[in-house]
């Protein structure tokens, strides 16, 4: 896979190109003669100086510019000048300090190691003896500070790679959640489907009920459920099936009874989908002292097809075995489907009390027995 980040091409190992400047250097405690001859080595080298004759006047100057190159003089106590060396550091891991003198004695030059310097020059030596060594600390600073900037550059682009995985990351997330929905509304159509195409088949209201509860409760697990319908009146509802799974019809009797009185016409009047999760509360409203619906969950709900309540369902079990919040989705799904084929087979029960219009032949043989003496022409009922 192929790509760029803002048009720049990564090449973790490319070095970027060092600063054009020329190099900077800081001596620190010498005398006239020692500053003349530090200078010369150092313009040969083409390396710039300044001098200051403390470490204070030495930490301020380093603080408000580059300094590639700080040379302290050996009369300074390593302790001295180790706060120099540390605050170099802190600016600029390129900076390099050496101590300048006589040749160190006993442990001087371990101390002064210790305390940040990356060599000693010998005043003592020869030109071109100091003068590599100035220009090997030098080539450390500038390759420390390719490093510096090789870092920074590899950081930059950690920057850049994380922002990028971060948006591709929350990308793939919003996908896997549309995919996620897709397939939801996938298995919820084919489900509907198939509720739709069995439902489809049955042209009598027990065989309808009794194929709906089915596979309700295939989505369900095993439970108690009922469904209540309407009667003639809008308050009038009757027990239209019911299932056992640890309760019997018997046991449940005053229950279902209370039910079909009060609780489904206040569900007929709205389309919520009602849970209990504890139903103590619930058994108390509807003045029921003891119940099987103790330690239960219940679910209800109205099936409506446009403003007409075609149906009341109940489903409870004791709440050990909790119905899934899942179910609420496929209730609201399938609650639809089953209303509008019991308002289907409700048009054609309602046709069916009707016969044909009768032929003239058979009002003339009728009124010839005196059957029908106002002789009218229309639909006859069926009896």
């Amino acid at each position: 896979m192929h790509g760029s980040f803002d048009d720049q091409s990564i090449d973790a190992n490319a070095h970027e190109p060092c600063d054009d400047r020329p190099a900077a250097a800081l001596c620190v405690g010498f005398d006239t003669a020692e500053i003349a001859r530090l200078s010369g080595l150092l313009g040969c080298a083409r390396v710039s100086c300044e001098s200051v004759d403390s470490s204070d006047e030495a930490l301020a100057h380093i603080v408000s510019g580059a300094t590639d190159l700080i040379l302290v003089s050996d009369r300074f106590d390593p302790a001295v000048f180790a706060p120099i060396a540390a605050q170099a550091r802190r600016i600029s891991a390129a900076a390099k300090l050496l101590v300048a003198g006589e040749a160190p004695r006993g442990s001087s030059l371990l101390d002064a190691v210790r305390a940040g310097a990356v060599d000693w020059l010998d005043l003592a030596n020869d030109d071109a003896d100091l003068h590599a060594r100035i220009r090997h600390a030098i080539d450390l600073g500038n390759e420390d500070r390719r490093r510096e900037e090789r870092i920074s550059r590899l950081k930059g682009i950690c920057r850049k790679l994380s922002i990028t995985r971060s948006e591709f990351t929350r990308q793939i997330d919003s996908l896997s959640e549309g995919l996620s929905d897709f397939r939801e509304r996938v298995d919820e159509a084919a489900i509907v489907g198939e509720f739709r195409g069995l439902l489809s088949q049955e042209l009598d209201v027990e065989d309808l009920l009794r194929t709906a509860m089915q596979y309700m409760l295939t989505k369900t697990g095993a439970t108690n459920a009922a469904v209540f319908l309407p009667g003639s009146k809008p308050t009038q509802f009757g027990l239209g099936a019911y299932v056992t799974y640890d309760c019997p019809r018997t046991t449940a009797e005053p229950l279902l009874n209370r039910l079909a009185s009060e609780i489904c016409p206040r569900l007929a009047r709205n389309d919520d989908i009602m849970r209990f999760a504890d139903t103590a509360e619930f058994v108390e409203s509807i003045g029921l002292e003891a119940s099987v619906l103790d330690e239960s969950e219940l679910v209800a709900w109205p099936a409506h097809h446009g403003d007409e309540c075609m149906g009341v369902f109940f489903l409870f079990r004791n709440r050990n075995e909790p119905f899934k919040d899942e179910l609420a989705g496929l209730i609201d799904a399938l609650r639809p489907v089953f209303a509008a084929q019991m308002a289907k087979l409700v048009r054609v029960h309602h046709r069916s009390r009707f016969l044909w219009p009768e032929s003239r032949a058979d009002i003339n043989e009728r009124d010839e027995d005196g059957e029908d003496e106002g002789g009218g022409e229309g639909w006859r009922r069926a009896a």
